[in-house]
């Protein structure tokens, strides 16, 4: 890879720099500096001069909301305060003294922990709203996620689907350079925060080179964000001679996962901490040991996606080398884990003339692991049903995730709504002769407090973080929100729980507190220049779009189903994905 221009200058850009050679090791601060991204940076705002002016953190006291703790040893509270000293959670009572500290009456809102998701392909955020009709899988020119953001934005190449050596296009590199994905995660985080999610898992398959990856996770680091960094692989162009060091190996410190966490994962107690996208199996082709051996060898945790393959499950499990202690594992989907083809709700004894068995979901309850369920990508994308049954009864909590921006919104209450909905849809409609002959009995419905619970406990637990964040705990970390309630669309307020649940959306999210610093504060992001954001993520857009519509290596582009080709552009007004979808089934015809 040639040197070239890290980050190109302009109006509201950032200032020039020059990237070394892939494959250098550099340190993440040698990417993108403080004064690099000083553009993009704002003064804090005259009234948060108390709080944070001097760059210190102080005492500050939440006072007179409505408090979600979530943690029953210190209980819910119809009105009280909440006492921060430094990054922590000093106190949670109904009246707190506190003559030192910042008061900032909060009458009116609700105070609750931040929220937390535990899967999101975060390079992908400049590709927002790609293939929103797009399905899952569907080989070009159908327009699918596999084949228009992993194949042409990603990876540059689309093969012959019958015959993969013969490869159609490519561009001879990936479309992302290293600055690319810098501005998509910083952007992905920041994005986020103003929804009120503090802690997120960045799964993004982007390690294309040592470069990409750092510039991933200098992102994550500079967005002051709580993440767990998920290293997963990118495209190995090493034939191409561009370096490829994923995912490394054992007692390697110099290469691959054993690099980054020895470069920049040396403490648990930071903000941005690594996780593995390496599963089960072998590490790389002719390892002796597994990918979650590698994962645990450098303290990283393990996110490993899992559609429709129960039996990764039951291998992993006769694999002794896997251990026993699963804790430190989430599987992200498990959709379609059924031993037998029926319906979740055909578990256990709702009366199926066969019970609905799944040996991998005991072995995922009996071993300790977590779930994540991507709610709405799993229905729009036809992962299969998000599995919110099986995982209820058979005792385990799942997390919620917003997996890909090309398809779907990022935010939590929309997340929440999801799954509130799909589960008590599928349950409340075995009320219904009409729907249930069979008279199978209906499992219980899930309620707002247990899916607020998703969004928080259940996310810090697969995230390896319950003991510093997910609940208003004196001692644990103050990631705290403070949602608007005292609003049109929300007051009068009858129920706490079932107003964040069916009533809010992002506009209500007024403040946000990460390990006691205020990042976000009456509705705007703290520090950062939005509309130089915006820019930048554009301008990256178009580069890459730009060099997927460059002189190729091999073949052409070929038009696709709704796109536009000479050159290549996503469909801006009409369908992104319409055509070649559902060829068996007939085109509605339909009235207003």
């Amino acid at each position: 890879m040639n040197r070239r221009d890290f980050i190109r200058a302009g109006a509201a850009g950032l200032a020039a720099a020059t990237i070394p050679a892939a494959g250098s090791g550099r340190a993440a601060d040698n990417i993108v500096s403080e004064g690099q991204i000083g553009s993009l940076r704002s003064a804090t705002p005259s009234d948060l001069q108390g709080l944070v002016g001097d760059g210190r953190q102080r005492r500050i006291l939440l006072r007179g909301g409505v408090v979600l703790s979530l943690d029953p040893r210190v209980g819910d509270f119809e009105k009280a305060d909440v006492l921060i000293d430094g990054k922590r959670i000093a106190e949670v009572a109904p009246t707190i003294s506190a003559s030192d500290a910042e008061i900032v009456d909060r009458a009116g809102t609700i105070v609750m922990p931040g929220f937390i998701t535990t899967h999101h392909h975060q390079y992908e955020t400049l590709q927002r709203s790609m293939i929103p009709d797009g399905l899952l899988r569907g080989e070009w020119p159908q327009e699918s996620y596999f084949s228009v953001v992993q194949n042409i934005w990603t990876a540059g190449r689309i093969t012959d689907p019958a015959n993969p050596s013969n490869v159609i296009w490519d561009l001879g590199r990936v479309p992302y350079d290293p600055e690319d994905c810098y501005i998509s995660e910083l952007v992905a985080c920041l994005s986020e925060i103003s929804e009120g999610v503090t802690t997120g898992t960045d799964t993004s398959q982007s390690s294309h080179t040592p470069e990409h990856t750092d510039a991933m996770i200098k992102g994550l680091m500079d967005s002051g964000r709580r993440m767990v960094y998920a290293y997963s692989p990118g495209i190995d162009r090493s034939s191409n001679g561009i370096p490829y060091e994923f995912p490394g190996a054992m007692n390697d410190t110099a290469r691959g996962i054993g690099r980054i966490a020895k470069t920049y994962f040396s403490s648990r107690d930071q903000l941005v901490t690594l996780g593995f996208g390496g599963g089960p199996g072998p590490a790389a082709p002719g390892a002796d040991y597994t990918g979650w051996q590698l994962a645990r060898a450098f303290g990283a945790s393990i996110h490993n996606h899992n559609v429709g393959a129960p039996n990764v499950v039951i291998d992993a499990a006769a694999d002794a080398r896997n251990g026993t202690d699963w804790s430190d594992v989430t599987f992200i989907h498990a959709t379609r884990w059924q031993d037998e083809p029926l319906a979740q709700v055909g578990y256990g004894s709702y009366g199926y003339p066969k019970e609905n068995r799944s040996k991998a979901w005991e072995i995922w309850r009996d071993r300790g692991a977590h779930v994540s369920i991507a709610v709405l990508i799993e229905m729009q994308m036809r992962h299969g049903m998000p599995p919110f049954q099986l995982a209820l009864d058979h005792g385990i909590l799942p997390s919620l995730s917003p997996d890909v921006d090309t398809n779907m919104t990022t935010d939590p209450f929309s997340l929440m709504r999801g799954a509130f909905c799909l589960q008590r849809a599928l349950a409340n409609d075995l009320a219904f002769p009409e729907s249930n002959p069979g008279g199978l009995p209906a499992p219980q419905a899930v309620t707002s407090r247990q899916v607020i619970e998703m969004a928080t406990i259940a996310g810090a637990a697969s995230n390896r973080i319950l003991d510093k964040v997910g609940t208003l705990t004196p001692g644990k970390e103050a990631d705290i929100i403070v949602l608007d309630a005292r609003n049109i669309n929300t007051w009068p307020m009858n129920n706490v729980p079932g107003t964040v649940v069916t009533m809010m959306n992002p506009r209500h999210v007024r403040d946000v507190l990460i390990a006691g610093k205020v990042v976000y504060w009456k509705g705007k992001l703290v520090g950062w220049n939005v509309d130089a954001l915006l820019r930048q993520i554009e301008q990256a857009r178009e580069r890459v779009l730009a060099r997927i519509n460059g002189t190729p290596k091999v073949g052409q582009l070929p038009q696709g189903n709704n796109s536009f080709a000479n050159p290549y552009r996503p469909n801006f007004l009409a369908g992104c994905c319409d055509k070649g979808q559902n060829t068996a089934a007939p085109a509605y015809v339909l009235r207003p």
